[in-house]
């Protein structure tokens, strides 16, 4: 068996060398395929890691309690009770909510400032964090920053409408990304929680409780008494939402998939169109393999040892260029100037996916033709010119 395997490997790669550029055209196929195929799921890997990242530091806690109807309606002492609650580490009053800057929505977070560093991983590019009694302060992410086109010590409004009267707060500080979307979330203001409750006319309540547990396998513990507790708000485990966000993606995944599958299938085409003129090219070679004593399953693994070897040549250099792809899709997105992040995160479950689906093709699209070289008779085979 090894002699057989090393005789086809060598007439495989002797055929693909006597028709150069048609097994170029042929590879070059199903290395577009392949590069779709890792690129795009390379992208998505980024995307889905991003998200919860992001999720993770914007919402910093283990279970999430709003009202029933989202709005700054929850007594701010209800976070009293909530702490007392078995299994609750800390629980942490905020208020989250849209504020206008010029024309332009931004989501703003009002909490303690001495909480807020516990809760989220706040790195600072500029000035300082803020301090307890900023009422007039307010921290800005540098993205934000960026859009509004202010730095440290500038002045800014916040208005609950479109061109609404509002109130100026100073820039103390400015902060690495939170959340790596840009424009398209706009989060990035933190203020203190009692100037929030001031801006708002909102003084004594809050929108949100982020409860962090002592030990995140008693979630449903605690989220059972919670709602025993407070049977009209809204309460949901930060894992649940992750269930969630991860149902999303795996669909956005089967999008970036079935499109890079339409290029794997012209690839698929090019193989079994190659593999079909080599064996009508050299059906006199079949016909004297037979009468030396070759057999059918010889044949056969001759032929689809080219298709293999085809895919397998499109296949690693699929997946090198279509990690090279990422890199000058983040190089085109930075040339246009655009406020997005394209994340990069090499999986090697992703190019072994690559290499899997190279095989598969060589072997699906090799089949038909090789099988059709193992049952061609002898005669018949020594006859043709």
């Amino acid at each position: 068996m090894p002699r057989t395997i090393g005789f086809a490997l060598t007439m495989a790669r002797r055929s693909i060398g006597r028709r150069k550029f048609r097994s170029a055209l042929t590879i070059l196929g199903i290395i577009i395929g392949i590069s779709a195929v890792v690129s795009l799921m390379t992208l998505g890997y980024g995307m889905r890691s991003q998200v919860e990242t992001s999720l993770n530091e914007m919402l910093g806690a283990g279970i999430v309690m709003n009202s029933s109807s989202y709005g700054i309606d929850i007594p701010e002492y209800v976070h009293y009770f909530a702490s007392q609650v078995p299994g609750v580490n800390k629980s942490i009053p905020i208020i989250m909510s849209v504020v206008y800057i010029g024309n332009e929505p931004y989501t703003i977070v009002g909490m303690d400032p001495v909480q807020a560093s516990e809760v989220y991983q706040l790195i600072l590019e500029d000035g300082r964090s803020l301090m307890p009694g900023d009422n007039d302060a307010v921290v800005l992410d540098s993205t934000t920053a960026s859009n509004l086109g202010v730095r440290v010590d500038d002045i800014v409004t916040f208005s609950t409408q479109t061109g609404g009267v509002g109130k100026t707060f100073r820039v103390v500080g400015i902060l690495r990304p939170l959340i790596g979307f840009g424009q398209f979330v706009n989060i990035g203001c933190f203020i203190t929680l009692d100037a929030a409750q001031a801006f708002f006319g909102k003084e004594g309540y809050v929108s949100s409780i982020l409860i962090r547990l002592t030990d995140t396998s008693q979630g449903e513990q605690v989220e059972s008494v919670l709602k025993q507790m407070f049977p009209d708000a809204s309460i949901v485990r930060q894992e649940e939402i992750m269930r969630n966000i991860s149902e999303i993606m795996n669909t956005v995944d089967g999008v970036l998939l079935g499109l890079a599958s339409i290029s794997l299938s012209v690839g698929a085409l090019g193989i079994m169109n190659t593999i079909m003129m080599s064996v009508h090219e050299r059906r006199r070679e079949i016909g004297m393999l037979k009468a030396v004593g070759a057999e059918r399953l010889h044949i056969l693994f001759i032929f689809l040892s080219e298709a293999l070897l085809i895919s397998l040549i499109g296949g690693v250099l699929g997946c090198i260029f279509g990690l090279a792809g990422v890199y000058i899709i983040q190089w085109f997105v930075a040339v246009l100037g655009l406020n997005i992040v394209v994340p990069l995160l090499i999986s090697p479950q992703i190019l072994g996916l690559g290499m899997i689906a190279a095989i598969a093709v060589g072997s699906v699209a090799g089949f038909y033709p090789s099988w059709k070289a193992a049952n061609v008779r002898p005669v018949e085979a020594l006859r043709y010119e």
